[in-house]
């Protein structure tokens, strides 16, 4: 292997597949070959694929199988699934033909609510931090507007901001705890466009709260991200039939 390359990303397609099956590969000649079988024989096709990522070299398949027979609310669904482990669409499929004569799926958007936080270190008076937070509160929902706009036409938007003590668990570390409605959307892309400028009107407005000290005023933002747990975005699935 060769040390580390200057301007992959300017490499042809080409270039990229020689640099990757020469410098990691025992037959160059052979892993070429291989890659270029997975393009699409679709230029243009291939070319949307090429670019929904960066420093693209092929395609990754995978098998598209159907499972029939979904009865979901008393609606016949057939549910598409990409999977590489055998017998899990011959498993899908045959659990939805057996609970299609006994009434099929029954399922329920219990919430919606997704979460996210900004984590920041704060030196300084808890006390004085709270007080910060709530007369700045208004100013990271107003400065957050141009990203929500279109999110609360819809329906929803920001849901709350709360300030979080954590500096029990980890020294003069707190949080930002934001929920938001994102309705049918995922929301991910939206909620950390709405973190990071919560966390940038933070910092600015620390450095000029005349309360805050020289280093009460060094509010140090470590990250802005959404959360994976979401105990309030949930659905339920059930299925029910009489045992003789």
């Amino acid at each position: 292997m060769s040390g580390p390359v200057q301007g992959f990303s300017k490499l042809s397609k080409e270039e990229k597949i020689q640099w990757v099956a020469q410098n990691y590969t025992h037959n160059p000649e052979q892993t070429e070959v291989l890659l270029k079988r997975y393009w699409n024989s679709d230029k243009q096709l291939q070319q949307l694929h090429d670019e929904f990522i960066e420093n693209t070299i092929t395609n990754f398949y995978l098998p598209l199988g159907i499972a029939p027979n979904f009865q979901i609310n008393g609606k016949l669904y057939t549910i598409p699934m990409v999977i590489e482990e055998s017998s899990v669409v011959a498993a899908a499929s045959k659990a939805a033909k057996f609970w299609l004569s006994r009434g099929g799926f029954h399922t329920r958007v219990l919430g919606t609510e997704k979460v996210g936080q900004v984590h920041f270190i704060f030196k300084g008076d808890f006390t004085k931090l709270e007080q910060f937070f709530e007369s700045i509160k208004p100013r990271l929902i107003s400065e957050a507007a141009p990203i929500t706009s279109n999110m609360q036409r819809r329906g929803g938007g920001i849901t709350q901001i709360a300030l979080r003590d954590k500096s029990k668990e980890l020294q003069h570390y707190y949080q930002l705890h934001c929920t938001f409605e994102t309705l049918d959307a995922m929301g991910a892309n939206f909620i950390n466009s709405c973190l990071e400028q919560f966390a940038k009107t933070l910092k600015e407005a620390a450095q000029n709260y005349e309360a805050f000290n020289a280093v009460e005023k060094n509010l140090e933002v470590v990250m802005s991200i959404l959360s994976n747990y979401v105990p309030n975005c949930v659905v339920r699935a059930e299925v029910s039939c009489p045992v003789s």
